[in-house]
């Protein structure tokens, strides 16, 4: 994937989300940016994940995390405007507040089907 990645962008991407919560999907997401490029993890982790310093030192990329998107939503809306995803798709279920533990937060943790699950009052 990182090769694919290099040659269709001609070195590397910008920035890198991992939203996956996957071990080696993290040391893919710092190998698929280009030097100086930037990695945002993006996703709650079950367990520890493993990558290699130097691959983030000798390319002088960034790595930072963040949580609830806080400063990305704007670019998000941006993109969702520009049409390249549909909110619609990336919320698979609506539960309600009682609900939150068993139908919410377990049920992420054991489907990895499960993308956003909104929660109403």
């Amino acid at each position: 994937m990182v090769a694919a990645i290099h040659d269709a962008t001609g070195g590397g991407v910008d920035f890198a989300f991992e939203v996956t919560g996957v071990p080696a999907v993290l040391s893919q997401c710092v190998n698929a940016t280009h030097p100086g490029g930037e990695i945002v993890i993006v996703s709650i982790w079950e367990g520890p994940a493993s990558f290699h310093p130097n691959d983030l030192v000798i390319k002088e990329r960034t790595m930072r995390g963040i949580i609830a998107y806080r400063h990305i939503y704007p670019a998000v809306m941006a993109l969702m405007q520009k049409g390249y995803f549909r909110a619609e798709d990336l919320v698979t279920d609506r539960i309600a507040l009682e609900d939150i533990v068993e139908k919410g937060f377990e049920r992420l943790l054991a489907d990895k089907s499960q993308i956003k699950i909104m929660v109403r009052p």
